[in-house]
């Protein structure tokens, strides 16, 4: 927005300018002779009169106009717009992509924090069976695996584990199962493709005590199968269960958590289940055969 001439100099705040009256209204004569006063009588009655006047008029020094700051700007509108900032130089240069002035920064160099150097973490995996060890058609079962993932972080470094890496576990399963509407006692077929695996991804929100969250480590604790309250119910039976692990870790990347390269990924780590089903007597109770993955551990290199 252009500064208003005129009319908007004659009235800024901190001045001692007044608005010229309009000649043959009895204030020709009265007041102090400003340029602006000066410049609008001359339009109006005349250089001699403005001469005559001048000389009459008292003498006060010209008051000069006064800085506003920022606050004080009225009118301002979207000019300049939001995205320009004042450099110290006190010049207007237009933002960067990422926000920063295109200018001198105003950070000194001694006052600018080092970064950490963020170091290998090592990934630790630890697993096995919690369920029944026998399932049958008329009854619930519980049939499922414990299992954590530890991450933690390089030695010597403060950086808090959350504040170096993202971390996150992904997840496929597969599964036969002997529903009440099978047609004599055909399992059905489910199966998911990998996903990343619900809250165990940043930013670790610990919503069921699923994440242990510590400076020098991150634990996922999970229950993978059909346990808790997802246990296999009277009328279903499980014949066969296969679900896969991996995991993920780079270095912390700032905004909302994607899935995205550059990161380091895990072997896979695999539980199994199978129970033979006896079609030809189907109350019959089963042995449930459960392989869990075991355990695990790698020291992670961290993609550049």
């Amino acid at each position: 927005m252009r500064a208003r001439k005129g009319r908007d100099e004659a009235e800024a705040p901190g001045s001692t300018l007044h608005r010229a009256p309009r000649p043959g209204h009895g204030a020709a004569d009265r007041g102090p002779m400003t340029p602006a006063r000066a410049g609008s009588l001359q339009g109006s009655a005349g250089n001699d009169v403005v001469g005559r006047m001048v000389a009459a008029a008292p003498k006060v020094p010209f008051a000069a106009r006064t800085k506003r700051t920022q606050d004080e700007v009225v009118e301002r509108g979207d000019s300049p717009p939001t995205n320009q900032q004042k450099t110290e130089e006190g010049k207007a240069t237009r933002s960067t992509r990422s926000g920063k002035a295109g200018a001198t920064p105003s950070v000194k160099g001694k006052e600018k924090a080092v970064e950490e150097e963020i170091g290998n973490p090592t990934l630790a995996f630890n697993s096995g069976y919690e369920g029944d060890r026998t399932q049958s058609l008329n009854g619930a079962a519980s049939i499922g695996f414990a299992q954590t993932a530890t991450l933690t972080r390089a030695p010597g470094m403060s950086t808090a584990t959350a504040d170096a890496y993202d971390f996150w576990q992904e997840v496929t399963d597969e599964n036969y199962q002997i529903t009440p509407d099978s047609t004599n006692y055909r399992p059905k077929k489910s199966k998911r493709n990998w996903v990343v695996d619900g809250p165990f991804r940043p930013p670790y929100n610990d919503e069921g005590g699923n994440i242990a969250n510590t400076a020098d480590h991150i634990t996922f604790n999970d229950h993978p199968g059909f346990s808790g309250g997802m246990r296999m119910t009277a009328g279903y039976f499980l014949t066969s269960y296969e679900v896969r692990f991996r995991w993920k870790v780079r270095k912390k990347q700032g905004g909302r958590f994607t899935k995205g390269e550059p990161f380091w990924e895990s072997d896979e780590m695999v539980h199994r289940v199978t129970v033979e089903f006896d079609s030809e007597d189907p109350e019959k109770a089963a042995v449930v055969n459960a392989t869990p993955a075991g355990n695990r551990t790698w020291n992670v290199q961290l993609p550049d």
